[in-house]
């Protein structure tokens, strides 16, 4: 075997494994919510070649899910930080036990959150996470309410 094929083949054995390590933390991070927790309403937000709605509304105990809907994977940043106890159920932003502003999203699938607390939350999508400089959308933004009595 040449240098070169050896080097190809490493390089597919890497990227392979690293998918496969991506794909079980975000299983083994999936669903996490409180005990008894469940989502009042979910609203999308679908990423294809923009984000989809831009600005949202939602109220506390909602859920919000980014949909990758494109062929490739996607990265979300949260710019406003949120503590633990900021949301009431997560998918796919948890990390060891303590949330996480940032998370890939694989083609055809989505993170979530649900939002225990009033508030503004800002974030960015990178339609080619390898290529930040060139593929992020212009900044998002979802405002939280109290649900009205």
């Amino acid at each position: 075997m040449s240098f070169r094929n050896h080097s190809v083949s490493t390089a597919y054995r890497a990227t392979r494994l690293m998918s496969l390590l991506l794909g079980a933390s975000l299983l083994a991070a999936c669903a996490t919510a409180l005990p008894g927790v469940v989502p009042l309403r979910t609203h999308y937000i679908n990423v294809q070649d923009a984000v989809s709605p831009q600005h949202l509304h939602v109220h506390v105990g909602d859920e919000v899910r980014w949909n990758n809907l494109r062929p490739e994977p996607i990265r979300i940043s949260l710019l406003s930080h949120l503590s633990g106890s900021g949301v009431s159920c997560q998918t796919g932003f948890s990390r060891f036990g303590s949330l996480d502003d940032t998370a890939i999203v694989p083609p055809n699938a989505y993170v979530s959150l649900c939002f225990a607390q009033a508030g503004s939350i800002q974030y960015n999508v990178w339609l080619k996470p390898e290529d930040p400089l060139r593929s992020m959308t212009p900044t998002a933004k979802i405002v939280v309410s109290a649900r009205p009595t």
